[in-house]
């Protein structure tokens, strides 16, 4: 086994109960950046997508758009144990 290499991607999804801009500063404070965005429609809902990359890393938050109130983003991680762990924990997650 070769070891020294990059580390193992892993992929999670999670929904978190906190304003997008405290997402939003949880990742650029690990070196995450903001490298598009886009508006899409899935399950019956208009959603605006923005991708985040840091190195070969990609984070995608969506945000449920449409309705008059704010609504909770979705995560979904392309990285490593210690991104996931930091994303989660700066997200108030466990």
């Amino acid at each position: 086994m070769k070891r020294g290499g990059p580390q193992e991607k892993l992929l999670k999804s999670i929904s978190v109960l906190v304003p997008l801009e405290q997402v939003q500063s949880s990742l650029s404070e690990i070196g995450f950046t903001l490298q598009d965005s886009a508006t899409i429609v899935a399950d019956g809902k208009f959603w605006k997508r923005m991708l985040y990359a840091r190195g070969d890393e990609t984070i995608s938050v969506s945000e449920e758009i449409g309705d008059a109130w704010p609504k909770d983003p979705i995560i979904t991680i392309c990285g490593s144990k210690s991104t996931i762990t930091h994303v989660v924990r700066g997200v108030g997650g466990d």
